[in-house]
């Protein structure tokens, strides 16, 4: 480890992230277990951070307070992925009638970096920073049928596969089959496995090594369509808005680098 490396902080940075939709509220054990640190380490980060108003507490109960957004306000005000990328994801819009979104891989789950919705009202309308178990997602599938084999182990190997609908596949072995699949194909779908009502289809985007650095996808609602029909009418809109914002990016190194982190960014950028 780099002798700059400051183990508090990034202690500090643990124990804000390990709260989430499933703890949004917790004890100072729990919070040592998530993060695998000592109870007196948790404690010191939990009364650091509520001194610093990021965290306050209810009883023994520890929990966010909106002041962390704060965490993500420069970088959002000054890495506008969603500027660069709105007009190509609201040409996919109008041209089926879904809601249209790009993410990128983050751990285990897709992060989304812009989204289109549609004029319908369906279950799931993600925005900028909303994030999404990668198994159980077009776009987490879609990312891993085009990323190394070591990459798709590590992410498959850490995951903690969680029934969400009757319809999610939770077997690794059928999911690695269904990215096999995709790598083949060159699309992904995923049909009610995230949450009942939405069915989406998704490509990767490409770095000049024809490595995945995120992915585009449609999504809508079964009762318009169905994920056979989707796989093969929504072929040729991903495929145009995979290659405008492939293009788009090129011309933002900056923005680049910042979204996709500087090695991928390296290698999106070469060609």
């Amino acid at each position: 480890m780099a002798s700059d490396f400051i183990g508090s902080l990034a202690k500090g940075l643990a124990v804000l992230q390990a709260f989430n939709r499933e703890r949004p509220e917790m004890t100072v054990s729990e919070v040592a277990k998530a993060v695998d640190v000592t109870p007196a380490a948790a404690r010191r980060c939990l009364l650091t951070l509520e001194e610093l108003g990021f965290v306050t507490r209810h009883e023994r109960r520890f929990l966010l307070t909106p002041r962390v957004l704060r965490l993500s306000e420069a970088f959002l005000s000054s890495v506008s992925m969603q500027e660069v990328m709105q007009q190509f994801l609201q040409e996919m819009v109008d041209a089926t009638g879904d809601s249209a979104s790009v993410a990128v891989l983050d751990g285990t789950d897709v992060l989304y970096v812009a989204s289109v919705s549609a004029k319908r009202s369906y279950q799931l309308t993600p925005t900028i920073g909303t994030r999404y178990p990668a198994y159980a997602t077009s776009l987490g599938r879609a990312i891993l049928s085009r990323s190394p084999s070591d990459l798709v182990d590590r992410v498959l190997g850490t995951t903690d596969f969680t029934q969400l609908t009757a319809k999610t596949v939770v077997d690794p072995e059928l999911i690695r089959k269904a990215i096999r699949t995709a790598s083949v194909t060159g699309i992904a779908g995923s049909d009610e496995q995230l949450t009942y009502g939405v069915v989406s289809v998704a490509m990767p985007l490409l770095d000049s090594s024809g490595n995945a650095v995120a992915a585009v996808n449609c999504s809508t609602s079964p009762h318009r369509t169905s994920l056979k029909d989707m796989l093969e009418t929504r072929r040729d809109v991903l495929a145009k808005a995979r290659s405008q914002i492939t293009s788009a990016l090129r011309q933002h190194p900056v923005l680049t680098h910042a979204v996709l982190g500087l090695d991928s960014s390296r290698a999106f950028l070469a060609d």
